[in-house]
């Protein structure tokens, strides 16, 4: 399987095989697994992952972990091509996890300047008013 880049402005419900979806306004990207189990991967960026477009094909870096599905794939997409690592074992994914779950713990608990808080209930505050009237006056 290839995967193709497409930037969006937010997420489609259902998602295509083959395609990495990256908004860059919301930092955050989504695919379904490349091993063909259907499991819907969101990855956050830059948190976490790097997504790019090498001539309309998909680089995602560093390597994606599925471990929140049965499958517990582990690959890398490199302009559009899936290069399979080991697959992780139920040990390894759930230490991963809870890598995750307690690096995002911190991060948030982390104090904020009042400039930092002022600007993100600004920004929240503007999203939520194009959303609105995105639905109100609909521009697509």
């Amino acid at each position: 399987m290839r995967y193709v880049y497409q930037a969006v402005k937010r997420m489609p419900k259902p998602l295509c095989n083959g395609v990495v979806y990256h908004s860059e306004e919301f930092e955050v990207g989504a695919l379904l697994c490349a091993c063909g189990c259907g499991h819907r991967v969101s990855l956050l960026v830059p948190d976490s992952h790097q997504i790019t477009s090498e001539g309309g094909m998909a680089t995602v870096r560093p390597s994606i972990a599925v471990c929140d599905a049965p499958c517990k794939s582990h690959y890398y997409i490199s302009a559009g091509r899936v290069e399979w690592l080991p697959a992780f074992s139920e040990a390894m994914a759930a230490s991963v996890m809870r890598g995750q779950i307690a690096r995002h713990a911190l991060y948030d608990a982390r104090p904020r300047s009042w400039g930092n808080r002022v600007r993100a209930a600004i920004t929240r505050a503007y999203n939520s008013l194009r959303s609105i009237l995105r639905i109100l006056i609909p521009w697509n």
